[in-house]
């Protein structure tokens, strides 16, 4: 039981020091790349990040992909396509069916995202290689049970 406490301390002190950390990068100057991505929600920057992969995608690609409602992703590309991060198209006879491609400020907010991602993944890949592949496993296991919990509450 010892342990299972030590893991809650563990646990609690990861959530205050993410939360502190998010505060300290709030009031402090950053990159010019995240300030860049600051201005956009983390589903406005997945939508680039598809669309991005895609080439092109409708509401019902990105709803799918996301795994988003489609009210929240036309909320989200309402904006993008305001601040010209995104433009749409229409195929066709079909006149309901639009299509969003990117922008050129829409391709740069996606490298940039994607560059992002990039340091994220290699300052995780660095702290994975203090573990040993037993131990990689207990973490991810424990990962997916957190995941899970959070998705059913």
């Amino acid at each position: 039981m010892d342990r299972k406490n030590d893991a809650i301390e563990a646990l609690q002190q990861l959530i205050t020091e993410r939360e502190s950390a998010d505060r300290r990068r709030k009031g402090m100057k950053v990159s010019q790349e995240e300030a860049i991505v600051s201005d956009w929600t983390l589903t406005q920057l997945h939508i680039v990040a598809a669309i991005k992969e895609k080439g092109k995608a409708n509401n019902t690609t990105l709803s799918e992909v996301l795994k988003v409602s489609k009210p929240a992703i036309t909320k989200a590309v309402k904006k993008l396509l305001e601040h010209n991060v995104l433009e749409k198209t229409q195929h066709g006879d079909n006149k309901k069916e639009v299509y969003y491609f990117l922008t050129k400020s829409g391709e740069m907010l996606a490298l940039i995202h994607d560059q992002l991602h990039e340091q994220a993944k290699n300052r995780y890949l660095r702290i994975f290689e203090e573990f040993n592949p037993t131990e990689l496993e207990t973490i991810i296991r424990f990962l997916n049970a957190i995941t899970e919990n959070i998705k059913s509450h």
